[in-house]
């Protein structure tokens, strides 16, 4: 729900770690009539288990003078004093004597956890959650009020019934390597392994797709967790960032079964559109409490050996676009964004999103390729060479504004990449009779770092400079048109104040003729001077379309 505390990343994963993933895992099961501990008889494994939170009872419960037809939630009800969950949670923090059991619309319910003996004392994670404000009781309590919404991940890859049953292939790891092996999804069937990452045998080159930021499995989702994919972003909307993480080591991570440390923390940020990196911000994580909170570390408390998991991020809209807007005024001088203010420049994108796994892995010979010491990836980090970075581009066609006559442009950010020149490409297998593409640079830009008149390495191939375009997107534009193979190669510009320039992608054809294309893809890459590509963008006609 827009505006509350995830029910799901902030309360529902707490309360899976809080009963025990590994040890003694007393809801966290199946709730058949074979499993061996019960406590209570409701199952933590998934949302939508049948003997879940928001089902019923398992057959189980009659051990504990219990039945199956009753619920943790009580249909209907938004007062969280009708609700038994809240209500046997809500008791056990109260202060001694605990009773061992309450009463909730005429049924007796257990307290949990149970108040005798020192058993309360034994759920450190429960009493730690509720010692101060924001306290998981009342976010619970409040969520409840606001309608019990589940907003758990439901589509593959991200959703429970996938997670779970995916293992990713486990690594050769050498006897001293007994770690988690952590990593961000970045094509179906990722394991993590990375060129030159230490993994043997040595994957190849080009083990990780190289439109790595089209395949990532990272998504949006809405706020009953079914993942989405906009036209455009709405003022006024949010949207969950859901990021599937994997452990390929044999080890567990998080700090509920390492003892504290080290945490398995994973960070999101959101960039403005671009082929390698720009001005961004930081995301808020979805395990906090507080909505409201700016915290933007999200932290797996618990992770098996050889799985995968779900990070999520608060992706709302308004603050996101307020926040790239500040960014690119502080960091873009308005020369290199063709004369439009950030705010302006913002309309004709789309934001894209890297998430980064922090922590959560004790001393490995695994490192990126080229690393001689473990270190957080940064923002400029390659997916392609760091398993602890992901990134996800999220842009389609918006076919109602395609016209044969006029460009629909999409503005984008360019940023140098390693030293040297650098390198964009268009790619596409659009018919050449069908449409036409645009770049359109500005003038400054232009001159210092492409012209090959004026620039010291810049170089044009395959596009040349035209004046009849009917519209622009920014107002002190040079528009070049393809005309063959496109290339732009880019003078390094790493020393100048002026890291980062805008440019735009301007395509013009008939919608009728992207339905019936087979591959309506559209992707701009960017190579460094090695030739190894360090980012790009694709622009994808809306999912659902025709196929010819």
């Amino acid at each position: 729900m827009p505006g509350a505390a995830s029910f799901y990343f902030a309360m529902f994963k707490k309360f899976q770690a809080i009963c025990g993933i590994f040890i003694a895992p007393g809801h966290v099961n199946d709730d058949s009539a074979s499993a061996s501990t019960l406590y209570g008889g409701f199952s933590l494994q998934s949302t939508q288990d049948p003997f879940g939170i928001f089902g019923h009872l398992g057959p189980q419960s009659t051990t504990y003078q219990l039945s199956p037809a009753m619920t943790p939630l009580t249909a209907g009800s938004l007062v969280p004093a009708d609700n038994p969950l809240w209500v046997m949670l809500n008791a056990s923090l109260a202060a001694p004597p605990v009773p061992a059991t309450v009463v909730v619309n005429g049924q007796t319910w257990p307290v949990m956890p149970p108040p005798n003996g020192a058993r309360a004392a034994a759920f450190p994670l429960w009493l730690s959650f509720n010692a101060t404000a924001p306290r998981l009781i009342d976010a619970l309590g409040d969520w409840i009020t606001q309608g019990k919404l589940d907003d758990s991940p439901k589509n593959a890859p991200i959703s429970f019934t996938a997670v779970s049953q995916s293992t990713p292939v486990h690594w050769p790891q050498a006897p001293n390597a007994d770690t988690a092996i952590l990593f961000v999804a970045s094509f179906a069937g990722d394991d993590g392994r990375r060129h030159g990452d230490h993994s043997m045998p040595d994957p190849a080159a080009n083990r990780v797709p190289a439109d790595f930021w089209a395949t990532s499995q990272i998504y949006l989702t809405d706020e009953t967790g079914l993942t989405v994919q906009p036209a455009a972003l709405p003022a006024g909307q949010e949207y969950y960032v859901v990021a599937l993480i994997g452990n390929a080591g044999r080890a567990a991570t998080g700090a509920t079964v390492l003892f504290g440390t080290p945490q398995c923390q994973i960070q999101g940020d959101a960039q403005a559109f671009n082929t390698f990196t720009s001005p961004g911000l930081s995301l808020p994580s979805l395990d906090n409490l507080d909505p409201t909170a700016g915290n933007a570390v999200y932290e797996i408390l618990a992770m098996k050996g050889w799985t995968y998991d779900v990070a999520g991020f608060r992706f709302n809209v308004d603050a996101v676009f307020s926040g790239l807007a500040a960014a690119l005024g502080n960091q873009v001088p308005a020369a290199m964004l063709g004369g439009l203010t950030p705010a302006d420049w913002l309309k004709a994108g789309h934001p894209c999103v890297k998430i980064r796994i922090m922590s959560g892995e004790n001393a490995n010979i695994y490192l990126p390729a080229g690393a001689t010491t473990a270190a957080p990836p940064t923002l400029d980090s390659l997916p392609a060479v760091d398993r602890h970075i992901g990134q996800r581009n999220l842009a389609p066609f918006d076919m109602a504004l395609m016209g044969i006559r006029k460009p629909v442009w999409t503005n984008f950010i360019v940023a140098q990449a390693g030293t040297g020149w650098n390198e964009l490409t268009l790619q596409h297998a659009l018919p050449a009779e069908a449409f036409r593409f645009h770049f359109a640079i500005p003038r400054l830009a232009w001159e210092r770092w492409i012209d090959p008149k004026t620039s010291k390495g810049g170089a044009v191939h395959g596009l040349e400079v035209v004046t009849d375009i009917p519209s622009k997107p920014f107002p002190d534009a040079v528009i070049l048109r393809q005309t063959g193979p496109a290339l732009l190669r880019i003078a390094d510009h790493g020393h100048a104040k002026e890291l980062f320039f805008g440019m735009s992608l301007g395509i013009e054809g008939d919608p009728a003729e992207l339905m019936r294309a087979r591959n309506g893809g559209v992707s701009v890459v960017h190579a460094a001077r090695e030739g190894v590509v360090v980012g790009g963008f694709t622009l994808q006609a809306p999912a659902g379309r025709a196929k010819g």
